[in-house]
């Protein structure tokens, strides 16, 4: 019967072993899905979970965030001086992070005071838009 089925598709050797592999193949595909929903193994991960966390917790790093902003604009006089500031003050200011702040700390170990906001371009990461959006909140004096 198998040879009347080859003969009338007319199949080659390779044709017909890629056939058989295929087959193998989906069979034991089949096989190990049923196996697995059979006796499971590990529990499944819910991520929606963990999405929940997130977005949970970025609204709120977002309020605080927007909150000290406007209390640093409620008292208007607020700014720090770049020469004498310490990592944690830097790190308080928007845009700031650990990695820019120890940029800024190193730079101004190796090269003194700066002498003016615009020196801080040279540091890698500050970018002209950060750099505008701290003017109101340092000073070099």
């Amino acid at each position: 019967m198998l040879k009347r089925i080859i003969e009338w598709f007319a199949l080659t050797k390779t044709e017909q072993k890629v056939i058989l592999f295929l087959t193998i193949t989906m069979f034991a595909g089949a096989g190990i899905r049923l196996y697995q929903a059979t006796f499971p193994s590990a529990p499944q991960f819910d991520y929606r979970v963990s999405d929940s966390t997130f977005a949970a917790l970025s609204t709120g790093a977002e309020e605080s965030t927007s909150d000290t902003t406007r209390d640093d604009a409620d008292e208007e006089s607020v700014t720090v001086n770049i020469n004498t500031v310490t990592k944690q003050q830097l790190m308080d200011l928007p845009g700031i992070g650990e990695v820019t702040a120890e940029r800024i700390l190193s730079y101004r170990d190796e090269n003194g005071k700066f002498d003016s906001l615009g020196d801080l371009r040279k540091i890698k990461g500050m970018s002209k838009r950060k750099l505008e959006q701290l003017k109101p909140l340092i000073t070099t004096q």
